[in-house]
């Protein structure tokens, strides 16, 4: 049970497993990086105030952005966006405020008071006085592994492991895991956090669930990101998919072995200075500017390949969701920074309703698949790749498509369940190796149709605009982001 809040130290009191609102009392935070407090954060007027710690050392920085300093980083009317990029969205957002609403005084710095002890990356924020991580249930993952993962069974377990600020519209949640004391005591950062206890609960594992627009969506993941790990050429997060093909674990790549937080990580959103509603915003172009501005000239080069390698699987796979929040920079310093393995890859063109979206963000002002040459000239003059280069790419990505759409193709015949998924997906396949190869149609680049024909596949799934006559006035706007 979490200790009470010394009198006058916040607006909240944990009593139990959740805070309580004090009335007319000013809400401050504490801000931890690896378990030590760095620094409060609390609202002042219109701004919202974080305030360095005097002594703190400068590698324990809290974002890239907000190098340690005395004086303070103010941010007028919201949260910094640093602060924001964790904040739960979509499913997590609404179970988070429907259990804990009694709870919120309406700011997002009283949600970060429920649910900032458990995040994603090095940083913590938590009651001012508390500690600095808040032990949560333990989870065992083979209840969704080789469990009922309706959408019902999982809402409910959402509910129940919801304290946890984590980012993303589909539903998810951290998942912990038990550690014996002897494993504790051997952590490095066991001392500085504090962790001297019989055992700790570790979030290694986020646990991503599907919804009724998005029907085994763990199967969809799981196979999009295999295509670009089939590659070898650049790091993507280790994925678990549940027999029924409607979870994915995604393993952590912020922690340790043990699950413990050991590194930073900061989304091109937060460090382009924008809320997390304008994910879709920024242009390629600027982010890599915003990204760029973080890295040793010498460590540019193998990095700017990484981003390259997402950006152009994103094109093969269809993936409409490779927005400013799923590109991120990954740290243990300011000397060591990179872009994280890739996570967060989807073929939302398997999903009707979502067909017609175009890439999340625009490159030399165009949002389209039919890049042409856009795509070849702004690898050679934002990201220096030489075109040569970039056709090789473009080919060992086509050929892990073809390849992974196999077996997506084989797994579809076991499970029948799989098989309008995957049938959109490799449809899906076709069109971006066809795109990215060529400006004009050719049967011929579309690697995967004989394999479509083998497997009796009908044509893609039609948006629902594209089914009906007409449309009320009524219905919700065309091209809406689920992911």
């Amino acid at each position: 049970m979490s200790r009470p809040v010394q009198p006058g130290s916040g607006a909240l009191t944990l009593t139990g497993q959740a805070p309580t609102v004090k009335v007319g009392m000013v809400l401050v935070l504490d801000v931890n990086v690896l378990g030590r407090k760095v620094g409060t954060l609390r609202r002042v007027g219109d701004e919202y105030v974080f305030q360095y710690d005097p002594g703190v050392a400068p590698e324990q920085f809290v974002s890239l952005a907000m190098p340690v300093r005395m004086q303070p980083w103010t941010w007028p009317r919201d949260l910094h966006p640093y602060f924001r990029q964790n904040l739960p969205e979509g499913f997590l957002l609404s179970v988070i405020q429907e259990d804990f609403g009694r709870l919120l005084d309406g700011t997002d710095l009283s949600v970060l008071a429920v649910v900032g002890s458990a995040s994603i990356g090095r940083v913590t924020l938590t009651l001012q006085g508390q500690a600095a991580t808040t032990p949560l249930d333990e989870f065992d993952v083979g209840t969704v592994l080789h469990g009922d993962n309706t959408h019902e069974h999982f809402a409910e377990l959402v509910r129940h492991h919801a304290r946890a600020a984590i980012s993303g519209a589909v539903p998810k949640f951290l998942a912990p895991e038990a550690l014996a004391a002897a494993e504790v005591d051997a952590l490095p950062q066991a001392e500085a956090a504090g962790l001297g206890k019989p055992s700790m609960r570790t979030g290694r594992y986020i646990v991503k669930g599907s919804d009724d627009k998005t029907p085994y969506l763990g199967f969809n993941e799981f196979y999009s990101m295999r295509l670009i790990e089939r590659i070898g050429a650049v790091p993507v997060a280790k994925t678990i998919m549940s027999d029924d093909g409607r979870v994915l674990l995604v393993e952590r790549f912020d922690v340790d072995q043990n699950g413990v937080p050991v590194r930073g990580v900061e989304d091109l959103c937060g460090l382009l200075g924008l809320p997390p509603n304008e994910k879709y915003s920024p242009s390629t172009e600027q982010v890599v500017k915003a990204a760029r501005a973080y890295f040793a000239s010498d460590r540019w080069s193998d990095n700017a390949r990484r981003l390259a390698w997402l950006i152009l699987a994103t094109y093969v796979v269809r993936n409409a969701d490779c927005h400013a929040k799923n590109i991120a920079l990954t740290y243990t310093d300011a000397d060591d920074v990179e872009f994280t393995p890739v996570y967060d890859m989807v073929t939302t063109q398997a999903y009707p309703q979502y067909a017609k979206n175009p890439p999340a963000l625009t490159i030399d002002g165009r949002r389209t698949w039919a890049a042409g040459s856009t795509l070849s000239r702004f690898f050679g003059t934002r990201l220096n790749i030489p075109a040569k280069e970039y056709a090789r790419m473009v080919e060992a990505l086509c050929d892990a498509a073809v390849d992974t759409g196999k077996e997506v193709i084989a797994r579809s015949d076991e499970r029948p369940e799989w098989r309008g998924v995957a049938k959109n997906m490799v449809h899906a396949w076709n069109d971006g190796m066809e795109s990215l190869r060529s400006v004009k149609p050719d049967a011929s680049l579309r690697e995967l149709t004989s394999s479509i024909d083998e497997a009796r596949f009908s044509g893609p799934g039609k948006s629902p605009a594209e089914e009906k006559q007409g449309r009320s006035s009524l219905l919700p706007k065309r091209g809406g982001r689920a992911f």
